[in-house]
């Protein structure tokens, strides 16, 4: 599914109101829909990194990260591109994720995820109509999915700032704001928070793939994404989080690309996949630690006027907790 196809179907939930989407749908078009676009935009790839954009009628826009990413050698090496050197990093990083203190989590609470972004987007017509915008985004996303959650992006002089409301789920019903008026559809829950994920690598494999095969791409390009996605703005107990890391290092493709500097600024090596859309997806871990940092898309293909090489979607993460209210800063 594209994302194009995301917005179109949220767009039929909301007009005329209908059954909401489905729980993944709903939670990437209202957690990222949220830069306003100005005249036309064009869309392409629908994986994790490019974002969405909403004005009045959902629209679509291909935004672009602009994270310097520098290949450098790894350790005494060349860039190390082995199952060896990925299955190091992916081990160590189980193991720091094991390792942090277990939060307590009530359903009347907020996943609060503060994160750092460089995007620019890109209008019709490429780069020449294009839009840097680094930003620090705050989400708060509510645990039980019934109260509604908190989107706040705060930018530059030119960004400004966005706030988003992310309708709860009461009742069977949430409540849309549409041209400045409410809009209720019916729903079920999207929860914040999952205390049932696996725990160890196999049940986390089989968990990733699981949705493999209700797309055209690639099954093992589908479960890496599904990795993204499950620790995207989200707070993952420490052992369900560390079995991501061990079924990612199963997933055939992933390979260290080098090091690299996150979106805060922050030294890191990268784990990566090629994907057939033409996007190499990354994951970034601590040089040092291997505690994850954040994601980085980049092209492999050129498109809308960018040439091969060029970065998308920088995050780098920078802090997870858990919160009474939306809102509430931690």
């Amino acid at each position: 599914m594209t994302d194009l196809k995301s917005l179109d179907e949220l767009g039929r939930t909301l007009d005329p109101p209908a059954p909401t989407p489905p729980g993944r749908l709903r939670h990437r078009v209202l957690t990222e829909a949220t830069r306003p676009a100005r005249g036309r935009w064009r869309f392409t790839t629908p994986r994790f990194g490019w974002r969405l954009a909403a004005v009045g009628g959902l629209a679509a826009a291909l935004t672009v990260g602009v994270l310097a990413t520098q290949v450098v050698s790894f350790g005494d090496r060349t860039p190390a591109s082995t199952a060896s050197a990925a299955d190091r990093i992916l081990a160590g990083a189980a193991d720091q994720a094991r390792h942090r203190p277990a939060l307590t989590v009530r359903g009347d609470q907020f996943v609060y995820v503060e994160s750092r972004t460089v995007t620019m987007s890109v209008r019709e017509g490429g780069p020449g109509r294009a839009t840097i915008s680094p930003a620090l985004r705050r989400i708060w996303l509510s645990v039980d999915g019934t109260r509604d959650g908190l989107l706040r992006e705060r930018g530059d002089s030119v960004t400004g700032r966005e706030d988003m409301i992310l309708p709860g789920c009461q009742d069977g019903t949430s409540t849309y704001r549409k041209y400045g008026k409410p809009v209720q559809v019916e729903c079920t829950p999207t929860p914040g928070y999952h205390a049932d994920l696996p725990t160890d690598a196999d049940g986390m494999l089989a968990y990733l793939y699981r949705g493999a095969d209700a797309t055209k791409n690639p099954r093992d390009q589908e479960a890496f994404t599904a990795a993204g996605d499950l620790i995207r703005e989200a707070y993952l107990s420490p052992a369900s989080l560390a079995a991501v890391f061990e079924a990612v290092a199963r997933i055939p493709g992933v390979r260290v690309v080098g090091d690299v500097t996150d979106a805060a600024g922050r030294a890191g090596v990268a784990l990566a996949r090629d994907e057939v859309q033409g996007v190499r997806a990354e994951l970034i871990f601590d040089r040092k630690t291997y505690a994850f940092l954040g994601e980085h898309e980049m092209l492999t293909q050129g498109a809308y006027g960018l040439k091969a090489g060029k970065s998308i979607n920088s995050t780098a993460v920078l802090k997870v907790a858990v919160v009474d209210r939306a809102g509430q800063l931690p």
